[in-house]
């Protein structure tokens, strides 16, 4: 591949306006219950797509919203958050071996 191929074309052109992710993993990335997150598409603070029974909520006003809320203290519940999950994997593992 040439250098002026690289220079042109962008790494990735993909649209990040059409990315979505569960509600569930929505709620994991912004430290809230999936009820919670449904508040919030109901209320109009997170733009989401019904599929079938499932809501998607974009990335876009998922990293947005995370933007505009997120402060420290969230930031340190997080940190507990992801703590906790690596101490149950780990509670996990002695169980399973």
């Amino acid at each position: 591949m040439d250098e002026d191929a690289l220079d042109s074309e962008p790494l990735w052109s993909g649209a990040w306006e059409e990315m979505t992710v569960p509600v569930p993993v929505a709620a994991s990335l912004l430290c809230l219950s999936p009820y919670t997150v449904g508040q919030l598409i109901e209320g109009g603070h997170l733009a989401a797509d019904q599929r079938g029974k499932f809501r998607f909520v974009t990335l876009t006003s998922l990293f947005a919203y995370r933007r505009r809320h997120w402060s420290p203290e969230r930031a340190a519940q997080y940190t507990v958050a992801l703590d906790d999950a690596e101490a149950l994997d780990q509670a996990g593992d002695q169980l399973a071996g």
